[in-house]
C-alpha cells in the first residue's frame, strides 16, 4: 500500500494546511494594527498557534505523499479584514472571526472522527479557546457593535430613500442645484421624521417596560418571602446550580427583599436596570439618516455644476453602491448570513429603487411635454 492511500477519506490535509495558514496571516496583520497592547498580544498568540496547526497539517500531507508547496500569501483576504478593521472597528471583525473560528472546529470534529487521531483533540482545543475570546471580546464590544449597526442601518435608510428621489428627479429637472435642494428637502424631511419616530418608538419601549417593572414589583411585594425564595431559587436551579446550593443562595439573598425582586424582574422581563435612551436613539438615528442622504446629494451640486445632472447621477450611484456595500457586509457579519449574498441583494434591490424611480421621472417629463 503506498502513502497516498494512508490519507483518510473526505479529509485534506492541504486544504486544512492552507486555512491555518490563512488564519495565520490575518491574525498577525490584525495584530500589526492593534493598538491595545492586550488585545494585540493575544492575536499574536492566536497568530502562533494557527502557525503551528499548519505545520502539523503539512507534516500529515507530507505523511501521505502528497507534496507541500508554501501558498502565497492571502493578500486579498487580508487586506479585507484590515479594511473591516479600519472601517468598522474590531468589534465587527470578532463578530466575524467567532463565526469562522465556529466553522473550524465542526471541520476539525468531523476530521477527528475520520482520522482516530488524538493529537487532533489539541488542536480542537485550541480552536474552541479561541472562539472563547472571541465570543468574550464580542460580549464586550456588543455596545459598540450596537452603536456601529444602527448608524449602518439609519444610513442605508436615508441613502437608498435620497437616491431613489434624485433618480425620479434627474429626468424631470435640468438644474442639478435644483435637484441638489430638492434632495436636501426629501433627505430633510426624512430626517425629522426618522427622529421622531425612534424617539417615539424608544420611549413608547421605555415606559411600557417602567409599567411591567412596577406591576412586577408591587405583585411580588405583596408575596411572603419564602415565596420570593422559592422563584430565587427556581431562577438559579434553572441556570445549573445544584438544589442545595440553590436554596442556601436563595435563603441568603431573600433577606434582601430587592436584590431577590431584581434577580426575578431581570429573569421574568430580560430587564437589567436600564432602558435605551430615547433622546440619545433619535439624535444618532437623525445624524447617521442625513450622513446618507447628504453622500448622495453632495455630486449634484459639486459634480452636476461641471458635467452635468446625468453624470452626478451616475457618481451619486457610485457612492451608493460602495455605500451599500459597506453596509451590506456589515449585515452579513452581525446576523453570520453569506457576505457575497447579501451584499448582492442590498446592491441590487437599491439600484431596482431607483430604477423604478427614475423611470417614473422619465414618464411624467414625457407626459407633461405631450400636454405642454
Amino acid at each position: 500500500m503506498n502513502q497516498a492511500s494512508t490519507r483518510p477519506s473526505g479529509v485534506d490535509y492541504l486544504e486544512f494546511y492552507r486555512d491555518e495558514l490563512t488564519d495565520y496571516h490575518i491574525y498577525k496583520a490584525l495584530a500589526s494594527v492593534e493598538r491595545n497592547a492586550k488585545r494585540r498580544s493575544a492575536l499574536e498568540e492566536i497568530a502562533s498557534t494557527e502557525l503551528r496547526h499548519a505545520e502539523y497539517w503539512a507534516s500529515k500531507a507530507k505523511g501521505a505523499g502528497q507534496a507541500v508547496k508554501n501558498p502565497h500569501t492571502p493578500i486579498f483576504k487580508v487586506i479585507f479584514y484590515l479594511l473591516l478593521r479600519v472601517i468598522f472597528g474590531l468589534a465587527v471583525v470578532v463578530r466575524l472571526r467567532e463565526r469562522e473560528e465556529d466553522e473550524a472546529i465542526a471541520r476539525y470534529v468531523n476530521a477527528r472522527d475520520s482520522m482516530r487521531d488524538p493529537s487532533l483533540d489539541d488542536i480542537i482545543r485550541d480552536e474552541v479557546i479561541h472562539e472563547d475570546y472571541f465570543i468574550e471580546e464580542a460580549t464586550q464590544m456588543s455596545t459598540r457593535f450596537n452603536n456601529i449597526r444602527d448608524f449602518i442601518y439609519g444610513m442605508s435608510d436615508g441613502l437608498v430613500e435620497v437616491m431613489a428621489a434624485l433618480a425620479g428627479l434627474v429626468p424631470v429637472v435640468t438644474n442639478p442645484l435644483l435637484i441638489a435642494v430638492a434632495g436636501l428637502i426629501v433627505g430633510v424631511a426624512g430626517t425629522v421624521s426618522m427622529t421622531i419616530g425612534a424617539y417615539m418608538s424608544v420611549k413608547a419601549q421605555s415606559e411600557l417596560m417602567d409599567y411591567k417593572v412596577n406591576k412586577v414589583k408591587t405583585t411580588l411585594r405583596l408575596l411572603p418571602i419564602e415565596a420570593v425564595r422559592d422563584k430565587v431559587r427556581d431562577i438559579l436551579r434553572s441556570s445549573g446550580v445544584p438544589e442545595d446550593k440553590a436554596l442556601a443562595i436563595a435563603s441568603e439573598l431573600s433577606e434582601n427583599r430587592d436584590a431577590a425582586l431584581d434577580m426575578v424582574i431581570a429573569k421574568e422581563l430580560g430587564y437589567t436596570g436600564s432602558t435605551e435612551d430615547a433622546i440619545k436613539s433619535a439624535v444618532s438615528t437623525g445624524i447617521s439618516y442625513i450622513v446618507g442622504a447628504a453622500l448622495v446629494i453632495a455630486p449634484f451640486p459639486t459634480v452636476g455644476l461641471v458635467a452635468g445632472r446625468f453624470v452626478a447621477l451616475a457618481t451619486s450611484i457610485v457612492l451608493m453602491v460602495v455605500a451599500t456595500t459597506a453596509s451590506g457586509v456589515f449585515t452579513a457579519v452581525s446576523s453570520n448570513a453569506r457576505i457575497g449574498s447579501t451584499v448582492a441583494r442590498n446592491v441590487g434591490l437599491s439600484l431596482l429603487a431607483l430604477t423604478v424611480t427614475y423611470l417614473v421621472g422619465s414618464l411624467a417629463h414625457l407626459l407633461g411635454a405631450s400636454v405642454a
